[in-house]
């Protein structure tokens, strides 16, 4: 078999059993990073926000479908109420700082509080001083949230989305 072809040969039985292992790992329940694995009932989320926030309710609404979570303006059982989104910069010798804060809550249908008042906050360097490129990286930094935020909502459980208020005695 010339060498070429026993090259392709060998690329392609190496793809497969990568994809067989990815397969029994996946399987067996192991969680590849990136995936996030968001308790039922806790799609479709209304967006509430207190904040002019149309950017970063686009990332979190494109992001969060691509994880099969719906963020939508229309009713819902679930509430994600942003309270405040605070861009800030910092100039340190050649670079800027750039840091994006954000401050959100998670309600149930029955006005419970699942995620109380979080802070969540992201930062990212900048080595040019340039509109463009300081507005890619304001992309990134929503974009970086939004996989926290995620992260945070996958430890919700369906149990926390049908609690109900506490009633005082």
């Amino acid at each position: 078999m010339p060498t070429e072809a026993r090259g392709h040969h060998i690329g392609l039985w190496r793809s497969l059993m990568i994809g067989v292992v990815l397969s029994v790992l996946v399987g067996c329940g192991y969680q590849l990073k990136g995936q996030f694995r968001l308790p039922e009932g806790l799609s479709p989320v209304v967006w509430q926000s207190q904040a002019d926030a149309d950017e970063l309710y686009q990332t979190l609404r494109s992001t969060f479908a691509l994880y099969g979570l719906v963020l939508q303006t229309a009713p819902a059982d679930t509430l994600l109420q942003l309270h405040r989104e605070t861009y800030s910069e910092v100039s340190l010798d050649e670079t800027i700082i750039l840091t994006l804060e954000i401050e959100w809550s998670l309600v149930n249908v029955y006005d419970r509080s699942v995620i109380s008042r979080r802070v969540s906050r992201v930062e990212s360097r900048l080595t040019e001083d340039d509109d463009d490129a300081r507005e890619q990286r304001r992309q990134i930094l929503r974009n970086r949230v939004a996989l926290l935020m995620l992260d945070q909502l996958e430890a919700v459980t369906a149990e926390d989305l049908a609690a109900r208020r506490e009633t005082g005695s």
